[in-house]
């Protein structure tokens, strides 16, 4: 049997509404693509973020906590509630969420068929980093992301209405476009498509992210056509 494994990133920013209410609609396309693609991979693996939610409490809880670990730590503990309602909502029982990134690697790494859902499992990690750690444990060399934009574009689209879609870039593109250099850190909360450490580790380790979603969640009834039109990152 040809073994094929997917990793699939979902944003937080599409599994809960702008009321932080969670966004039924968005999960029940997430649902039917699974439950009609899941015998086509071996190993299927979606990966939540916490979004604006994860945002609102770190903002709300910073004003009284000052401790950055401890910050991210609120942040994550949400991307992990994602997870639950992700797993849950899918409705097989056969599905894994992982609690620390060893049970993920021995997962992972075991011969076996199976789902994985994960939210943030190491603390000063995106959970776009978790993917990418993810995908390169499975020698995967492409990571779909499902967010809140159709495309990476040139500029902000919320701020200009000239800016213009990129279809295809390579990485050192991508760091041209955000001023990404080699020596920065993880700075929570950057709004960029992928964050500055997960797209180095993706450049080093020649793995690809291909960012689709947006309003093409509204246009498009099933998943399976918005996975096939956005932006290619890769090396």
């Amino acid at each position: 049997m040809n073994k094929k494994d997917i990793v699939l990133k979902v944003g937080g920013s599409l599994l809960y509404d702008q009321d932080q209410d969670i966004n039924f609609g968005i999960m029940e396309k997430i649902k039917s693509w699974y439950v009609e693609n899941r015998d086509v991979y071996w190993k299927f693996v979606l990966v939540t973020g916490g979004g604006t939610m994860s945002r609102n409490l770190q903002k709300r809880m910073g004003e009284s906590i000052y401790n950055e670990k401890a910050l991210h730590s609120i942040a994550m503990s949400v991307t992990q509630t994602s997870a639950e309602l992700l797993g849950g909502f899918l409705g097989q029982s056969n599905i894994y969420i992982p609690r620390t990134l060893g049970e993920a690697y021995e997962y992972l790494l075991n011969d076996a068929p199976g789902t994985l859902v994960s939210g943030g499992l190491k603390s000063g990690w995106s959970t776009d980093m978790d993917a990418a750690v993810f995908a390169d444990i499975l020698f995967e060399k492409r990571i779909y992301k499902l967010s809140n934009i159709e495309y990476v574009y040139n500029k902000d689209p919320r701020e200009y209405e000239d800016a213009t879609p990129i279809k295809d870039m390579t990485w050192e593109e991508y760091f041209d476009l955000f001023s990404i250099t080699d020596d920065e850190s993880h700075q929570a909360n950057l709004s960029i498509p992928i964050d500055k450490v997960s797209a180095r580790f993706c450049r080093n380790k020649g793995i690809s992210f291909f960012i689709c979603g947006g309003k093409n969640l509204d246009k498009q009834e099933g998943l399976g056509s918005i996975l096939s039109d956005g932006t290619l990152i890769h090396p």
